[in-house]
């Protein structure tokens, strides 16, 4: 660990060998303020030490996963968006799980909403995914509600402009929102110039970036990798209320009624 800075070896030794901590929680321990902790977490992923996971409290914990030798070695490709779309939601729906996940007092779903567009709706208005997630406390009456939004491209499409664009044009219904591309995994695609503007782009408007790849041929799997972590937005609650009536199945907005007691 001679390659990191004395703040990274304070976190990470912190760290349990399984499992994630929240931001509060190196905070409480360490009593830094939160851009100090901020640097030190990217400098410990940038470098492959830790694995950062957008969801509440910013949880993070030490890369322990090991991927099969074999999965290095497949080069699938998406024949269109369409085919990211479900191995997408499965990924977002293990990896995204908040840590503090209560099951029967919280709520976390993810949509798929690019196939279900209205024909009277331009494609930049609706994200091709969005997850939900609602955190209940014991002894208080607030929650929390956390969305981010997706905007999803095939390898073909990953690197045009407009891609970039739909994502900022949909943030408004997420706290947070993530363009996500589609590369091989050991693709070296960081000096591409196309990438280079979005990249230029997503970080201007605070949008994420994540690369994503098939694990297997039959295209059922897929892994990801945060390259930029999107920040943190004030979503409208008026539009993702809208949204939610239009895109959400009839479980979950009785569930999300009868949770906030908001109708």
């Amino acid at each position: 660990m001679n390659d990191l800075s004395e703040d990274a070896v304070v976190i990470y030794e912190m760290l349990p060998d399984s499992g994630r901590i929240v931001n509060q929680t190196a905070l409480n321990a360490t009593g830094w303020e939160k851009d100090r902790l901020k640097k030190a977490k990217r400098e410990l992923r940038d470098k492959g030490y830790i694995e950062i996971i957008a969801s509440f409290g910013g949880p993070f914990g030490k890369i322990t996963r090991t991927t099969p030798a074999s999965t290095s070695n497949v080069n699938v490709l998406a024949a269109n968006e369409e085919e990211l779309y479900i191995p997408f939601k499965k990924y977002i729906e293990e990896t995204f799980l908040p840590d503090d996940f209560l099951k029967g007092k919280d709520l976390f779903d993810v949509i798929v909403s690019g196939n279900k567009r209205p024909k009277d709706i331009g494609k930049w208005e609706i994200p091709d995914a969005i997850s939900i997630s609602l955190k209940k406390f014991k002894y208080l009456p607030d929650y929390i509600i956390n969305t981010i939004s997706y905007e999803i491209k095939p390898k073909n499409t990953a690197f045009e402009l407009s891609g970039i664009f739909e994502a900022i044009s949909h943030s408004k219904f997420g706290s947070q929102t993530y363009y996500c591309f589609e590369q091989l995994e050991d693709e070296d695609f960081y000096d591409n110039d196309k990438y280079i503007r979005i990249e230029q782009e997503a970080k201007v408007h605070g949008i994420g970036l994540m690369q994503i790849w098939f694990l297997d041929e039959n295209k059922t799997e897929l892994n990801g990798k945060i390259i930029l972590e999107a920040k943190q937005m004030k979503y409208d609650p008026a539009t993702l209320s809208t949204f939610i009536d239009k895109f959400f199945p009839e479980e979950t907005k009785n569930s999300l009624i009868q949770k906030t007691s908001s109708w």
